[in-house]
């Protein structure tokens, strides 16, 4: 008997390489969307918990430590400003090492411990001994505003269309701008950060309420 069995011709592989390669084309976008909203979603997780933690913090307290009241808003790439955030919500330092005397005194004075930071959200950027706390999408400029006169109401250094955000952007995270935002501790992140010239990560606006 003849074998029935027709093989494929070089038109008709040709054909379906094609098909899969368009399929491919668009699905890989919709695959890129999707870990986006997971990165965005994880730095909202993280933002929201170091304000959980200062609130925590506050609590222990009653004072938030004096690098986060110096100004309105604090950029946690500036400076220390992340390591002195992470002797003050864990007792140690960023190398797991007890925390001095003179640390203690400035930033935990019982070292105790609010929260873990996860490996992937503390780092030593481009070769430098310096740690940085960075979001899920590699940012390390993380914005901090605190309610230091204890009011119940968060009014300076909130986002504003000079951060790069559209008029109905601002207005849905601060309707009231004459009033504020009713909290303690408040966090976000600046699309705007990852076209620095230098960026060599990703940013969203994110914020923690």
């Amino acid at each position: 008997m003849k074998n029935s069995k027709k093989a494929f011709t070089l038109v008709e592989l040709l054909i379906v390489v094609g098909i899969i390669g368009v399929l491919i084309s668009l699905l890989l976008p919709a695959l890129g969307g999707s870990q986006k909203n997971a990165q965005v979603m994880k730095s909202k997780t993280l933002l929201t918990s170091i304000a959980t933690a200062l609130e925590q913090y506050y609590a222990e307290y009653a004072f938030f430590p004096e690098f986060l009241s110096v100004r309105e808003r604090i950029n946690l790439e500036d400076g220390n400003n992340s390591e002195y955030l992470v002797k003050t919500l864990t007792g140690v330092s960023a190398d797991g090492v007890k925390l001095s005397n003179a640390d203690r005194r400035s930033y935990n004075r019982k070292a105790k411990n609010f929260m873990e930071f996860k490996q992937d959200n503390l780092v030593q950027r481009g070769g430098s001994t310096q740690w940085n706390i960075v979001d899920a999408l590699g940012n390390p400029n993380i914005y901090v505003c605190v309610d230091n006169k204890n009011t119940g109401f968060i009014k300076l250094g909130l986002p504003t269309t000079a951060d790069g955000l559209t008029s109905d952007e601002v207005a849905d995270q601060v309707p009231n701008t004459q009033l504020g935002v009713r909290s303690k501790v408040l966090l976000f992140t600046l699309k705007k950060d990852a076209k620095k010239s230098a960026a060599d990560y990703g940013a969203e606006n994110i914020f923690s309420w």
